[in-house]
C-alpha cells in the first residue's frame, strides 16, 4: 500500500488535519485518510472519553430528539454585541412577527443566531434607574425611590425576554403578542402559584419548602404557557422558547417587585439591584426551557394528557424544579453567590442546546420543503 497523502479530510466535519493524526482537531472524530490509490485506511484507536461537559450537553441534545454533544460558544453567541448597531436596525428586530414582516421558511438562517439588541434595552432600563436616583436624591421623594426600585428590579428580566424574541429566528410573533402574554401570562401565573399556596402552605426553604416552591411555581407558569401554546397553536421550538420567556419575564418582573415592598418597608437600591442581577438565570429561563420541551413533544398536534406525560417533556420539567429547588433551599445559603453562578451556567447550557435544537428543526424544515 503506497504511503498516505500529507493531509485528510474529516468525514465529519469537513476540517483539514494531519494525515498522522487520529482524531480530528475540529470535532474529535476518528479520521479515515484517503491514500493515493483511492483506498481509505481508517485510524484505529480509543475513542477519546468525553469532558463532563459534553457528556451533559449529548445527555440534554438526546432528550430532544438530537445526538452528540452540543458546542456551546459563548464568545460567538454574544459576538455582535460589542459590534455598533443602527436605530434602524433595532427597530427592524421589534416591527418582526406581523402578516409583512414575518421571513419565509427559505429566508431563515439555521447555522446561528446572535442576539445583540437585549444589551442596548438592559443599557437603557439601567440608566433610566440611574437618572431616577438622581431625582431621589434632589426631590426626596418616597414616590421617586419607588420607581427607582421597581426600574431597576425588572431590568435583567426585561432584557431577557428581548434576547428570545431576537432568538426567534422565525420572526412569526410579534413583540406586541409578546407583551400581552408577558402582562397576562405574568399575573395569571402568580394568582394560579398564590391560589396552590394556600392549599399547600409552605412555611420554610428546607429540603421539602423548597421542593414544593419548585414544583408549585414551575408548573404554574407552565400551564398559563401551555394555554398560550394551545391558544396560537405553537410547534417550533424557538416559539415555544418565546412563549415560555414571556410568561416568565412577567412573573419574574411582578415578583421582583414585590420584593420591593417588604411590609411597610420599602427595599434599598442595593436590593433592587441583588433582586435584578439573581434574575439572569430564572423564571425567564426555566419557563422558556419546559415550555419548549412541551413544544419538542407537541409537535403539530394538539395539547393532550400523554403530551404532559411524555418522558421526554418530564425530564426537564423535573430539570428546572430541580434546578428552582437549589436555587431557594436554605442549605446552600453558605455558598452566597457560588450556589447561582453554577445553577445559571446549567440553566444556560440547556437553553443553548434548546437553540441547537430549534437550529436543527429549521434545517430540517428547510430540507422538506426541498424534497418536495
Amino acid at each position: 500500500m503506497k504511503e498516505a497523502t500529507s493531509t485528510v479530510f474529516c468525514t465529519n466535519c469537513g476540517m483539514e488535519n494531519n494525515a498522522k493524526a487520529k482524531f480530528c482537531t475540529k470535532c474529535g472524530k476518528p479520521l479515515v485518510a484517503v491514500n493515493d490509490d483511492g483506498t481509505e485506511t481508517k485510524n484505529e484507536s480509543v475513542e477519546p472519553k468525553k469532558s463532563i461537559f459534553d457528556s451533559a450537553t449529548s445527555r440534554l441534545n438526546g432528550w430532544t430528539g438530537g445526538t452528540g454533544a452540543v458546542k456551546v460558544s459563548w464568545k460567538d453567541f454574544f459576538a455582535e454585541v460589542l459590534k455598533s448597531h443602527t436605530e434602524d436596525e433595532a427597530e427592524d428586530i421589534f416591527i418582526a412577527g406581523t402578516k409583512k414582516t414575518t421571513p419565509a421558511l427559505s429566508e431563515i438562517s439555521d447555522e446561528k443566531v446572535q442576539p445583540w439588541l437585549f444589551s442596548r434595552i438592559l443599557i437603557v432600563i439601567i440608566v433610566a434607574g440611574i437618572l431616577l436616583s438622581i431625582l431621589t436624591n434632589l426631590n426626596q421623594s418616597m414616590g421617586d425611590l419607588m420607581a427607582t426600585d421597581v426600574i431597576i428590579s425588572i431590568a435583567v428580566p426585561m432584557s431577557a425576554l428581548v434576547l428570545f424574541f431576537e432568538i426567534n429566528i422565525f420572526k412569526n410573533i410579534s413583540f406586541y403578542r409578546i407583551g400581552k402574554i408577558m402582562l397576562l401570562g405574568g399575573i395569571l401565573s402568580l394568582i394560579l402559584t398564590i391560589i396552590i399556596n394556600n392549599l399547600v402552605i409552605v412555611s420554610n426553604l428546607d429540603f421539602i419548602g423548597a421542593l414544593l416552591t419548585g414544583i408549585i411555581e414551575e408548573t404554574s407558569k407552565l400551564l398559563i404557557a401551555a394555554y398560550f401554546v394551545n391558544k396560537l397553536n405553537i410547534k417550533r421550538i424557538f416559539n415555544g422558547l418565546l412563549i415560555g420567556a414571556a410568561v416568565g419575564t412577567g412573573f419574574a418582573a411582578f415578583e421582583n417587585i414585590q420584593y420591593m415592598f417588604e411590609g411597610n418597608q420599602l427595599a434599598s437600591l442595593s436590593s433592587a439591584l441583588i433582586r435584578t442581577f439573581c434574575s439572569i438565570s430564572d423564571h425567564t429561563e426555566w419557563c422558556a426551557i419546559a415550555t419548549a420541551a412541551l413544544v419538542i413533544v407537541k409537535g403539530s398536534e394538539k395539547l393532550t394528557t400523554s403530551t404532559f406525560t411524555n418522558i421526554r417533556f418530564l425530564r426537564f420539567l423535573v430539570l428546572v424544579i430541580v434546578i428552582h429547588m437549589l436555587w431557594d433551599w436554605s442549605m446552600f445559603d453558605n455558598l452566597g453567590y457560588i450556589r447561582y453562578a453554577v445553577l445559571a451556567v446549567i440553566t444556560w447550557v440547556t437553553v443553548f442546546v434548546m437553540i441547537h435544537a430549534g437550529l436543527r428543526e429549521v434545517k430540517k424544515l428547510q430540507l422538506s420543503v426541498q424534497d418536495e
